[in-house]
């Protein structure tokens, strides 16, 4: 807006002719008016800006991961040997788009089961004399958000000893 542009709306409106003057001078004067630290006050805002996205964009970026990449238990047969499922295990790693592989034994599954079921249910979890989910072994796997998650399951399924495979989402 110019000048001319201003007065004609500092007439149109009604108010003091005080005020006017004042706003018609304060709109005008901050074109022609700089800042003193100008120069210095927009390199610091760049260097605040590039900070805060650095952080926040690492950050976001690893709660993107956590939350994309799918969780599976690969359950196995019971009449396994110990050596059988290590061999699982290793087969399970070296599959394309698998990030990590987690055993879990039976004891750790009764474990995370009570605490997370049965915490609430007093004594209810004391009434069982030995573990029930003694048999649940399984392997927790974590598959990359690139990866084909059924095709990873098939190949997986493949596996000889493998009775089941379940996303964790599935479980609960």
């Amino acid at each position: 807006m110019n000048k001319n542009d201003m007065i004609q709306i500092k007439d149109a409106i009604t108010i003091p002719p005080e005020l006017t003057d004042t706003l018609l001078h304060n709109c005008t004067a901050s074109q022609t008016k700089r800042f003193p630290y100008t120069s210095y006050s927009r390199l610091a805002m760049a260097l605040i800006a590039a900070f805060a996205i650095m952080i926040t964009g690492t950050t976001s970026y690893a709660a993107y991961n956590v939350y994309q990449e799918k969780t599976l238990a690969v359950f196995m047969e019971i009449s396994l040997s110990q050596t059988e499922i290590e061999q699982i295990g290793e087969e399970l790693s070296q599959i394309p788009g698998i990030s990590s592989c987690h055993f879990v034994s039976g004891d750790e599954a009764w474990d995370e089961f009570r605490t997370t079921y049965l915490s609430d249910l007093d004594g209810i979890a004391e009434a069982f004399s030995e573990n029930p989910l003694k048999d649940s072994f399984n392997y927790r796997l974590s598959v990359r958000l690139n990866a084909d998650t059924q095709a990873v399951r098939e190949e997986i399924s493949r596996i000889e000893g493998v009775r089941l495979v379940n996303d964790l989402s599935e479980l609960k």
